[in-house]
């Protein structure tokens, strides 16, 4: 018997009595005298703002600095030196395969034509197209020199190093033995958050550090915290119709009894920026990236996991004969045989009049042309793994609409379904 599930609830609310006289104090009353805990998404965010949204972005933190308002946990530290790196390559790959694609025009050699002026006319704006074209290769070509030589220099990373002293890193106090208690404890009781990751490598351990440390900050401080991310997971926050609503009353809860009654709250960054002012198109680009990036609630983590078993399973009874093995990373699998290695990229779509997952196939569709590139693969197959028939036929569409920016023989499209009965139909 176990006892601590018996009395689950009674662990995560303490003082019954609380529960019907809990003050949250509203977000604006909160922002004079609080502190602005930072999380990872928010600081890799600006990898895919325009440098004037990133102004805004590095105006708001500074603002935040001098008033003494800001915090990073050394875990989002941690995770951001992590993921750095992959936003860079990503970003030398779109140049590459933009460089790749340059196309000289030619008018061919027509003696008959020579004489006629407009032939001429036509031979020279060639030449000169030519030129330009030559230019701009050769400017690509410095700016991946200049992204090759980055070191801890890029301009994200300078602009950080500036903000960001040692005053402002926090790191938790816990022990690492203390940590993964914990960490197992919440994790076999789905207690909030990090058990919508446990199945990760990790087992969800970086959002409970981050969250032990906001409890730290926040009894160490005596003040309201404001946490600001973009991860909308039901481990944060309750959800409804593909929405966050509001965060979580266990979180907000033990909040509370950690600290003297204190207020908490998540913000996404663009809301920070309307906060302290920020220009209006900087918050609507932010409001646009944060919507490409958002953290994918449980269930459609579900569903995702769900499409890669199946396309798992398609490949194998429809190529019985191939070694076809799971990848840590991108590719999500590699078939090998004795002609060709291929890669397989399986991409779950939740949303697809949206249109922000099909405008990320087209960075797919590019790292795969950039991997075949590079020699690692012969051939790529990417499947669109979608959640109803109505979706495919947007695909199509899509697909159809830009046909030439997804014209390559060695890449192949394949949209396809999940059944009731768990297969996998694809539609070629």
């Amino acid at each position: 018997m176990d006892k601590e599930l018996i009395f689950l609830h009674h662990s995560t609310y303490p003082n019954a009595s609380d529960i019907f006289n809990v003050d949250i104090k509203p977000l604006d009353k909160t922002i004079e005298d609080c502190i602005f805990v930072i999380d990872t998404n928010v600081l890799l965010l600006p990898y895919t703002t325009s440098s004037s949204g990133f102004e805004e972005i590095n105006k708001a933190f500074s603002k935040l600095i001098k008033k003494d308002q800001l915090i990073i946990p050394a875990q989002v530290a941690r995770e951001f030196a992590k993921n750095r790196p992959e936003k860079i390559k990503t970003l030398f790959q779109q140049l590459n395969v933009t460089k790749s694609k340059i196309q000289k025009p030619t008018t061919g050699q027509y003696p008959l034509l020579e004489t006629l002026t407009e032939y001429k006319e036509a031979v020279n704006f060639e030449k000169e197209i030519q030129e330009i074209q030559a230019k701009y290769a050769k400017k690509i070509d410095e700016i991946l020199g200049q992204i090759k030589n980055w070191r801890w220099n890029d301009p994200i990373s300078s602009v950080y190093k500036k903000l960001f002293t040692p005053k402002i890193i926090k790191e938790l106090s816990l022990s690492k033995d203390d940590i993964i208690k914990e960490l197992e404890r919440r994790n076999k009781y789905s207690i909030p958050p990090g058990f919508n990751d446990k199945s990760k490598d990790d087992f969800g351990v970086g959002d409970l550090i981050i969250w032990l440390t906001i409890l730290e900050i926040a009894k160490e401080k005596e003040k309201d915290i404001i946490f600001v991310s973009g991860d909308e997971k039901n481990d944060w926050f309750y959800r409804s119709e593909n929405q966050s609503l509001y965060p979580r009353f266990e979180l907000i809860t033990e909040f509370k009894n950690s600290t003297k009654q204190n207020t908490f709250h998540i913000v996404k960054l663009s809301q920070l920026l309307n906060i302290l002012g920020a220009k209006e198109e900087a918050i609507k680009e932010v409001e646009i990236r944060e919507i490409n990036v958002r953290s994918s609630f449980s269930e459609f983590q579900t569903f995702a996991q769900n499409a890669e078993k199946s396309v798992y399973k398609w490949l194998k009874g429809f190529e019985p004969l191939k070694e076809i093995t799971f990848n840590r990373g991108y590719p999500d699998f590699i078939i090998k045989d004795y002609e060709k290695i291929e890669g397989i990229d399986v991409m779950v779509i939740r949303n697809v009049k949206s249109m922000v997952g099909l405008s990320r196939l087209r960075e797919r569709f590019m790292r795969a042309y950039y991997e075949i590139n590079e020699g690692d693969y012969d051939c790529f197959r990417i499947f669109i793994i979608v959640q109803d028939q109505n979706s495919i036929d947007e695909i199509y569409k899509y697909l159809n609409h830009n046909s030439e920016k997804f014209k390559n023989e060695f890449i192949q499209i394949l949209p396809g379904i999940i059944n009731d009965d768990g297969e996998l139909n694809i539609y070629i």
